[in-house]
């Protein structure tokens, strides 16, 4: 899976990070990548990505490592999964509310609406940075996720069975720390993003640092 990172790279940022990634293991990478770069077109777009994607990766593996579990940190992820829920919640109370509402026209003869999808979707609003990191990193977390695979979507389509409940996953690795996660389960957006990194490599550190309201519910009505 390989998904648009190509921008122009931040070689002072780079070099910083690669100062301390790992006892100097990849000392010297930037300088190479430097070299390498190809002059312009296509060629020059994939190595960007294949840069950016392995530099999130390296971020990925050195800031869980350095995560401290403290209170605070713990309290935030639990806010975080409980914003998650909150919004299916609230996903819920539309569809059924707009269900109501379409009822309502089709009794009055409105033959248009008696087919009607409404399509919701946990996405991140506008503000997508994350409160402390430059935003050329919070930039390419947000382009190298896949919010398709992350977000589940929700459809009153007879086709597709509403899947406005809040779907739960249980609680693996370092979430285990957590009692609540280990009683309750996990909601799977907050899962994703943690753990599947095909999907997402947001790190314990910039989840911890981003806060709830930055993500929210995005709706399509189709009639």
């Amino acid at each position: 899976m390989t998904r648009e990172l190509s921008r122009v790279p931040r070689w002072d940022i780079l070099r910083n990070f690669y100062r301390d990634f790992d006892n100097g293991r990849k000392c010297g990478c930037v300088e190479k990548w430097k070299r390498e770069m190809p002059k312009g077109g296509l060629k020059r777009e994939f190595f960007e990505t294949k840069i950016h994607t392995e530099f999130l990766k390296d971020r990925h593996e050195k800031l869980n490592k350095e995560f401290r579990w403290t209170y605070a940190n713990i309290k935030k992820l639990i806010a975080l999964d409980q914003h998650f829920r909150e919004l299916h919640r609230s996903i819920a109370r539309t569809f059924e509310a707009t269900k109501k509402d379409i009822a309502v026209l089709n009794a009055k003869n409105h033959k248009w609406y008696r087919e009607y999808e409404l399509e919701s979707e946990i996405c991140p609003a506008n503000d997508w940075n994350i409160p402390g990191e430059h935003e050329y990193i919070s930039d390419l977390l947000f382009w190298y996720a896949n919010w398709g695979s992350i977000n589940i979507c929700s459809s009153t389509n007879e086709h597709y069975p509403e899947r406005h409940k809040i779907y739960l996953v249980p609680a693996c690795k370092q979430m285990l720390r957590i009692d609540k996660f280990a009683q309750n389960d996990v909601t799977w957006e907050l899962d994703s993003l943690l753990y599947d990194s095909d999907s997402s490599l947001y790190t314990f550190h910039d989840m911890v640092r981003m806060r709830p309201e930055q993500f929210e519910v995005s709706y399509t009505l189709r009639f």
